[in-house]
Order: structure tokens, then C-alpha cells, then sequence
């Protein structure tokens, strides 16, 4: 199966190493994918005019964790944006808060190279078209889950 409707990925992350490995992970199986990486969302705003299909945000970041930059992204009406929270954090209270706050997709950081390029290609699977319906597969009566793949 084909990747889609992602073209481009924004990655927000303060460890310029974990992006090189997304970008790595990504071009095993889609080396024509566009990946860009800022280290925090005060840059987004140069990168405005250049429309994302996708954001991964990290949450542990100094200054401002990702929730606040989570909340930043949807005041600033990037309401359409699809954003997955890219942690290591397996929280059951950063999993809720991420979803809460408004992002489509909570994903951990795997464990492993091969588990990156596979969960990613299985992100990619997923129609983005509508983020919101994503969102919804991975909330139940109020608990919220982890992509899982």
C-alpha cells in the first residue's frame, strides 16, 4: 500500500539527532518525502508559507514542553494541521493531556531503528485527509490510546 497523502513532514524536536533518524527512517521506504526540522515552534513561523502535510512533536523540550507548543500550533490556526506526538514518554497523563490538547496521534519513540521505519511506514498509511477521524479510532469513553502498529 501506498503512503497516502504525505509529502512533507515538519519535525519539532529539540535532539537534531532523533530528527536525522525520522529523515532516515522515512527515505528507507520514501526517499522522495520532504522532512524539515526546527527545534522549537518560535521557527514556524518562517516556515509558515510552506505548507505541511504532518508534524511530529516532540514533548520534552526546554523552555516549553510540546504541550504548550501543541497549543501554540491550534491558536494559531493550524486547526487542520495533523500533528502526532513523537515521545518516549508512555505516560497515561501525557497520553490524555497530548489528545486533550489537541493532537491527532500519540506515537513513542520505538525501541529500534527497524521498529522507527516500521511504525512510520505505518503512520503514512494512514489517510491524513481527515485527521480528526484518526484522532477518534484512538479514543474510547474518554480513555485514549497510543498508535500502535
Amino acid at each position: 500500500m501506498q503512503e497516502r497523502n504525505v509529502r512533507s513532514i515538519l519535525v519539532i524536536d529539540d535532539d537534531q539527532d532523533e530528527f536525522e533518524l525520522v529523515k532516515e527512517a522515512l527515505h528507507q521506504f520514501n526517499p522522495g518525502i520532504s522532512v524539515t526540522y526546527i527545534n522549537n515552534c518560535d521557527e514556524l513561523v518562517q516556515h509558515r508559507r510552506k505548507n505541511f502535510d504532518l508534524v511530529l512533536l516532540d514533548i520534552n523540550m526546554p523552555h516549553h514542553d510540546g504541550f504548550f507548543w501543541l497549543k501554540s500550533i491550534r491558536n494559531n490556526g493550524y486547526n487542520d494541521l495533523p500533528v502526532i506526538m513523537y515521545t518516549n514518554s508512555l505516560s497515561p497523563a501525557h497520553i490524555a493531556k497530548a489528545y486533550e490538547e489537541g493532537a491527532n496521534l500519540y506515537f513513542s519513540k520505538p525501541d529500534s531503528f527497524s521498529q522507527l521505519v516500521k511504525g512510520l511506514k505505518e503512520l503514512l498509511r494512514l489517510d491524513w485527509t481527515h485527521p480528526f477521524s484518526i484522532t477518534e479510532k484512538y479514543q474510547h469513553e474518554g480513555r485514549y490510546r497510543t498508535f500502535s502498529f
